[in-house]
């Protein structure tokens, strides 16, 4: 294999193909990418098993040919060359760097080592805005466990259908809902649950790519994202995800609507004292919202609201992390918290509802 390309663009598509390369496999290979170089592109492949990712670009290919690179060593190499091309020949279980007077060779695997990934045929794939999709998932996502013994909960409900997008995640400790308009998409309704950890890497490039079209194809047991020139292949998460709506109360005592900056900001502020474990006191009373926290040995904070509350008196406590999260992916000017008792899950919503983030209380001692 003996191939020319731009530094820069090799470096770019070298870190994306990073996010899928094995950290933990016995399998050494795993460590690696994939270079294949044919028919004028440049195919680099990487994998855990679970995610798969696969990048292209247009390459001067002289001897057509393939070979595994170690993922990091490679990369760090091509990044620091000074040239703005770089040559790459491989065989014999060498690959070698060239750019302008120096010279790099590694130790490499041969191809056939490499597990098979993906076929990435997207045959059947539908378009959408990444935008949406991107916006969706962003206050979505982070509601998703990262908890490997809980498989189920690592992934996000995904359903695409009838021009709109939903996205459903929990932790246990949290739900997130976001329903999202969307133009494209597929002919019938579909539903899927993927990794949270794919969607992530999807989230990325959307962002990167600002606007423009994602393509998307599920089938039985994977997903297949494409962005640009680079592919994302995952599997499905097998099982019954929680039923969501049970988990949504009909009806609340209290609704406040409060504003949303201004409440993000005191609930931030306010968190620096919520330290270890530490829960964010939300008290309400006539007209006013006071939001305190308590560490002890460290000290404490509070700070008072006006807030259209009238009833009884009560205080409820909450992870300040989850709570800002909660308010983050509220879109627009105002935020409303509702409430049932200090007992039971708050919910954190905005003005059309296309949000919402229950939220479990922490229960609070004296």
């Amino acid at each position: 294999m003996r191939f020319a390309c731009d530094r820069t663009t090799l470096v770019e598509k070298l870190s994306i193909l990073a996010r899928g390369v094995s950290t933990r496999s016995a399998l050494p290979v795993l460590s690696g990418i994939l270079l294949q170089a044919r028919d004028g592109r440049l195919e680099l492949y990487s994998t855990d098993m679970e995610l798969s990712i696969k990048a292209s670009i247009a390459t001067n290919v002289e001897t057509e040919g393939e070979a595994v690179v170690p993922a990091r060593l490679f990369t760090d190499v091509v990044k620091n060359m000074a040239a703005d091309e770089v040559r790459v020949e491989a065989g014999d279980g060498l690959v070698r760097i060239l750019a302008g007077k120096a010279t790099f060779s590694l130790n490499s695997w041969v191809a056939s080592d490499f597990p098979p990934t993906s076929s990435f045929d997207m045959s059947d794939a539908f378009a959408l805005g990444i935008a949406p999709f991107v916006e969706t998932l962003d206050k979505v996502g982070r509601a998703a466990s990262r908890d490997e013994t809980r498989p189920i909960l690592t992934g996000v409900l995904v359903t695409i259908g009838a021009g709109k997008l939903k996205m459903v995640a929990t932790d246990s400790y949290r739900l997130s809902v976001k329903e999202t308009p969307l133009e494209g998409g597929p002919a019938e309704e579909i539903q899927a649950i993927v990794p949270v950890k794919a969607l992530s890497e999807v989230q990325r490039l959307g962002a990167a790519l600002g606007d423009g079209q994602l393509r998307l194809q599920i089938t039985e047991n994977q997903a297949l994202f494409a962005v640009g020139d680079v592919w994302i292949a995952t599997r499905l998460i097998d099982g019954q995800f929680p039923n969501y709506r049970q988990l949504l109360p009909d009806s609340f005592d209290h609704a406040v609507e409060l504003d949303r900056a201004e409440l993000l900001a005191v609930t931030r502020r306010i968190s620096l004292l919520a330290q270890k474990n530490a829960p964010l006191r939300l008290q309400f009373s006539e007209g006013k919202l006071t939001i305190r926290a308590v560490t002890q040995d460290v000290g404490q904070a509070e700070e008072e609201l006006d807030a259209p509350f009238s009833g009884e008196p009560f205080e409820i406590g909450f992870n300040p992390l989850f709570l800002i999260d909660g308010l983050e992916g509220v879109a627009g000017d105002s935020a409303t918290l509702k409430f049932i008792n200090p007992l039971r899950p708050g919910l954190v919503t905005g003005a059309d509802e296309s949000f919402v983030y229950l939220i479990m209380p922490i229960r609070l001692s004296s």
